[in-house]
């Protein structure tokens, strides 16, 4: 029986070039990840990162990529030593490559490990990686440690099933690569169904190929994706190349709350990196670049539709804000606005204004409104 050949890297070209695109997606990994590990390791037991493409390690320019960021993030933490007292962290890198895993094995050498943290790194397509993972822990009835998977490929070839799968585990979170630019290509290419099928685990993305503005027919990709997933919350970044395209978009999913605003502190905390846009809430006609210096006219815009004509305790606001992709920070310096400027009315506190005190925000309607009840 004839052997079967080796991967080889289908863009070996892309490790040339460290673009601004891959600075900002390392650094919302980076940024994320040095908040996750200590939450995580706080249930105590084993806390998984898997890396589904890990391909070299280093960059032609020096710069690291996605499973030296992850590694590196948890080894320079200032908490390392609290997480590895009630946790130990597995990381699982899968690269198809083998001069491409041999590399990245070699730079992982120059990485020694603290006690309790491992690195296992397997020559293989990731799909057949993480179906056997899954394919054990149910054969065995077991839940899956809490885990990260990134998977970010080269091209856009995904398995909806598969990614469903691993996000049906309640600690499992993902970060996923919709590679836009290559899928809007394909949507009308017959040779690419089976793996739009596959993709979308479904056929209803036919539909898109009706839309013909490339911002909404994006938008209906993402949300056709989104659903598949079957997360709780989904957080899309959407990057973007030449003349302000959209290049390819960045999407996290997590069942769990604190893992959302972990996420939306990561995409405030890179904002001085620019090229990407995300959307000011689950609203997809609502989206904005972000910019160090947030738009606050959308925030204000959501509370006046959210909140006109009520009377609200301000912690029950700041519960809300999860939909949208504001931070706290962000609401305090609105509802401070309104106030200062009379636009809204606050009871309920002691002594001078402070949100310490869960005040009560009163969102009058408008003069001619109250004008009309007199």
């Amino acid at each position: 029986m004839p052997s079967i050949p080796p991967y080889v890297d289908e863009n070996p070209d892309y490790w040339q070039d460290y673009s601004n695109l891959q600075r900002v997606k390392h650094a919302l990994l980076r940024r994320y990840l040095g908040g996750w590990f200590p939450i995580l390791a706080s249930w105590r037991g084993r806390v998984i990162y898997i890396d589904c493409h890990s391909g070299r390690g280093i960059y032609a320019g020096g710069q690291m990529g996605s499973p030296l960021v992850a590694l590196d993030t948890l080894t320079k933490h200032r908490y390392l030593p609290m997480i590895l007292r009630t946790a130990e962290v597995n990381f699982l890198f899968v690269e198809r490559d083998p001069g491409n895993k041999t590399e990245l094995e070699a730079h992982l050498k120059k990485h020694p490990l603290p006690s309790r943290v491992s690195v296992e790194t397997v020559c293989e397509d990731y799909e057949r990686v993480i179906q056997g993972i899954v394919d054990h822990l149910k054969s065995n009835n077991l839940q899956m440690a809490p885990a990260f998977v990134f998977v970010d490929p080269y091209g856009f070839k995904l398995s909806m099933r598969l990614l469903a799968q691993v996000k049906a585990f309640e600690r499992c979170e993902l970060f996923v690569t919709f590679m836009w630019r290559y899928i809007d290509m394909a949507l009308n290419n017959p040779s690419q169904e089976e793996n739009m099928d596959a993709l979308f685990g479904c056929s209803d993305w036919r539909s898109l190929r009706s839309i013909e503005q490339a911002s909404e027919r994006c938008e209906a990709a993402i949300q056709l994706f989104q659903k598949g997933l079957g997360a709780r919350f989904v957080t899309s970044v959407k990057m973007l190349g030449e003349n302000r395209g959209i290049k390819y978009v960045l999407l996290h999913a997590t069942n769990h709350q604190r893992g959302r605003e972990l996420m939306k502190e990561a995409i405030w905390s890179v904002a001085p990196e620019g090229g990407f846009v995300v959307r000011q809430s689950d609203n997809p006609q609502q989206e904005f670049l972000i910019e160090p210096t947030p738009n606050l006219a959308l925030l204000f815009d959501w509370l006046w539709r959210k909140y006109r004509g009520h009377r609200v305790k301000y912690n029950e606001i700041e519960n809300e804000l999860l939909e949208t992709v504001f931070l706290p920070k962000h609401l305090h310096q609105a509802i401070r606005t309104l106030y200062d400027s009379a636009q809204v009315e606050c009871s309920g506190f002691r002594g001078r204004f402070s949100f310490a005190q869960n005040p009560i925000v009163d969102f009058a309607r408008s003069e001619e409104e109250k004008l009309g009840k007199r």
